[in-house]
């Protein structure tokens, strides 16, 4: 069975989500670089590796598609 297409709304908010959460992770890692030259390597460091972590969010995984 196929379902129905998604709306050009429905996507673009879908879309949208998607897009904030890659560039919060984005502002996380800038974040955590900036605390590696201002606290010390090992908080900036758990800081860009969260940041990093958000590289491996996919569409699926925010449950943004429909399969």
């Amino acid at each position: 069975m196929t379902e129905p297409r998604l709306t050009v709304a429905e996507a673009r908010k879908r879309y949208l989500i998607y897009v904030g959460v890659r560039f919060a992770g984005l502002a996380v890692m800038a974040t955590g670089l900036w605390l590696s030259q201002t606290m010390g390597q090992v908080p900036g460091l758990i800081v860009v590796l969260i940041g990093g972590l958000s590289l491996f969010v996919r569409p699926r995984h925010l449950g943004l598609t429909r399969k």
